[in-house]
């Protein structure tokens, strides 16, 4: 029996691709064989954590330990915000006038050792407190509070969201959506009630620190209020004699494949096509070769020609490159070409096939960005 070996082909969001660890040298507690060594290595490297000095005079991480809300705040404020921002929060006059900082929980004194994170937190409404003033700075954080603060700390979502009163007990849904549309839910913490580790926290932060930077978080990660009051679910077309399986929206109407190929002659590369699935939320197909242009297609070529499709997107002066890499023998190529309008499109190359997934011009979509950029990261490219 036969197993084709899917990769995933957005290597452009590089979740995976963080440093190679040397954890065991950094943190004692943290081999290089632990599910998280080379995230917490990545924000050691980048000063957002030390750990903790034990008797002994070495270092450990304590990865397993249940993080607090101090703890938590202080990661992600290391995280974002310049070190010059957080010691002056409590005390720099002309900071506080600039930015409008400052701090208003009840037990959360100036001299704590977390209260500089918290005041840049909360300055910048990453965090909101408890309606009794209080910000509880030692209470373990779950992962429906961790995904609120990090949803928000990183542009994924919007300060206000509509209809939470709705919600009721659930209001962390929409929380959990930007967390899972941008990858950033480590594989031990599912469970909303779950009580977020230092470990996980780490994790989160690697993968969020390195989500594709070529458009802010909020346009190309973040759902917005129509998708918020209406949440998504996903529906999944799989081909496997065509060697793709691409994930979309269940209200849209299941992608129509036309087997026999198209001919492209305005969007590069500009060449015969092998077959075309046209994806989207409004279409109307007559049949062979005959279906209305929708938001987004799937498109097969020939392997043969994806030399000469890479020189004409190299030589296009109508085209800007936005990521080129390769993971796992698959290359991505996420450009933006400018004909009537903007088209964002991406080569995906293997040893065996080359195919493009494409924004069309003229998408009705609230943001067509987004769902481009959300749905290519769930597109799966089989390497044989």
């Amino acid at each position: 029996m036969c197993f084709l070996r899917w990769i995933v082909s957005l290597s452009i969001i590089a979740i995976g691709c963080l440093p190679t660890a040397a954890a065991a040298s950094a943190f004692s507690d943290v081999p290089d064989t632990h599910p998280y060594a080379e995230a917490i290595e990545l924000l050691r490297q980048r000063g957002i954590v030390q750990g903790f000095v034990v008797p002994g005079e070495y270092r450990v991480f304590w990865p397993e330990s249940p993080v607090t809300r101090a703890e938590f705040v202080k990661m992600i404020a290391h995280a974002l915000a310049p070190q010059t921002l957080i010691d002056g929060c409590l005390s720099d006059a002309s900071t506080l006038q600039k930015y409008g900082l400052g701090m208003e929980f009840s037990d959360v004194t100036p001299d704590a050792w977390y209260a500089p994170a918290v005041c840049v937190a909360w300055s910048y409404r990453f965090i909101s407190g408890y309606g009794d003033g209080s910000f509880r700075p030692d209470r373990p954080i779950t992962l429906a509070e961790g995904s609120k603060i990090l949803s928000i700390a990183f542009k994924l979502a919007p300060v206000q969201i509509p209809d939470l009163d709705s919600l009721g007990k659930e209001w962390y849904k929409p929380y959990l959506h930007y967390m899972d549309s941008a990858g950033a839910i480590p594989p031990t913490a599912q469970d909303y009630a779950h009580i977020l580790t230092r470990g996980e926290v780490a994790e989160m932060l690697a993968r969020l620190l390195k989500l594709p930077s070529e458009l802010p978080p909020a346009e190309r990660i973040a759902l917005d209020e129509v998708e918020v009051a209406n949440p998504v679910t996903w529906a999944e077309a799989r081909n496997a004699s065509l060697g793709y399986a691409l994930s979309y929206p269940s209200s849209w109407p299941t992608p129509h494949l036309v087997t026999r190929g198209s001919y492209d002659g305005t969007i590069a590369p500009k060449l015969p096509a092998l077959w075309k699935l046209y994806v989207g939320p409004q279409r109307k197909c007559w049949g062979w070769n005959a279906c209305v242009e929708t938001d987004f297609s799937l498109t097969g070529f020939d392997r043969d020609h994806a030399a000469q499709a890479l020189a004409e997107l190299n030589e296009a002066a109508n085209v800007s490159i936005l990521s080129d890499q390769t993971v796992d023998h698959t290359r991505t190529i996420l450009y933006e070409e400018t004909t009537s309008c903007s088209v964002r499109g991406a080569f995906i190359i293997t040893a065996q096939r080359f195919l493009r997934f494409t924004m069309h011009c003229g998408s009705k979509l609230h943001n067509p960005q987004t769902a481009y950029m959300r749905i290519l990261g769930k597109l799966q490219i089989s390497e044989n």
